[in-house]
């Protein structure tokens, strides 16, 4: 989640290419999203257990969508409310992580588990969650996994750094995402464009994404209220300089802060690149 209302997206996206030799799940299972510059276009209805997400951007600004499960006796509409008074963290509201910050055009996948209950998706991006209404669906209490794919890297989610096992390589790749914490963590992954630095990714973010961006943002995980949640995500990587990324602010307090100190800003930024 992003606490600075320029920090965050709408929806998540990664460009998926060639699905190499990962198992390729039952289209019926998929839970789409697709963001659009005025909401979301998602299920109103899915099973609980693993779930298999797919997001596409079909906005033109960057998104996330975060899946937020709210508490008994809230609607999404009570839940709307509270976020336009500056709430980030509705009482009682618990944050199951999600697709992250996803450019236009871009294409992501993940799988996450999720329980029964009513939920929401929200994006946090540039005040969008205070002017966009969140798209409410139910998890059911039918349960039907989606196997999440073999890992191929594993990467730790730590304050405040990210630890790999294993090696980032051309071609697809299952990354399965852990964070130790003791903080909530999330995962942005960026590609760098040419003759840009981290630099111009800290400044840019800064300035609540405003001008030319830096980066293509091709999607990540989103934090979540249990640290110990798991989340599989699949990306085609093509030869390029990539981050990862921690926006998470150090003080996660309810309200809106506009100055504030993030994860990034001690460090939680990993540099790598991808050659053929």
């Amino acid at each position: 989640m992003r606490l600075n209302p320029g920090y965050g997206a709408f929806f998540l996206g990664i460009s998926l290419g060639s699905l190499g030799c990962h198992p390729k799940p039952s289209q019926d299972s998929v839970f789409r999203i697709i963001a659009t510059d005025t909401g979301f276009e998602a299920p109103d209805t899915v099973p609980a257990g693993m779930r298999h997400i797919v997001m596409e951007n079909h906005g033109t600004e960057i998104h996330e969508s975060m899946l937020v499960k709210l508490p008994p006796e809230t609607s999404a509409d009570d839940y709307f409310v509270a976020v336009k008074r500056g709430s980030l963290f509705p009482k009682g509201a618990l944050d199951y992580s999600g697709p992250g910050l996803i450019s236009p055009g871009e294409r992501t996948e993940l799988w996450l588990k999720v329980d029964p209950g009513n939920y929401v998706l929200i994006c946090w991006n540039d005040g969008h969650a205070r002017k966009v209404p969140p798209h409410p669906f139910t998890v059911t209490n039918v349960l039907a996994n989606d196997n999440a794919p073999k890992e191929d890297v594993v990467v730790k989610l730590i304050d405040y750094r990210f630890d790999l096992e294993g090696k980032l390589r051309f071609g697809t790749q299952v990354i399965r995402v852990e964070t130790l914490g003791p903080s909530m963590h999330e995962m942005d992954l960026l590609r760098l464009h040419d003759g840009k630095t981290v630099a111009d990714v800290t400044r840019w973010r800064k300035d609540d994404g405003r001008g030319d961006s830096p980066v293509d943002a091709l999607g990540g995980v989103l934090d979540s209220h249990d640290i110990h949640r798991v989340v599989w995500l699949r990306r085609t990587f093509t030869p390029g300089r990539y981050l990862l990324h921690c926006e998470m602010p150090v003080e996660t307090t309810a309200e809106i802060t506009k100055q504030e100190i993030n994860h990034a800003d001690l460090g939680m930024i990993r540099e790598f690149e991808i050659k053929r």
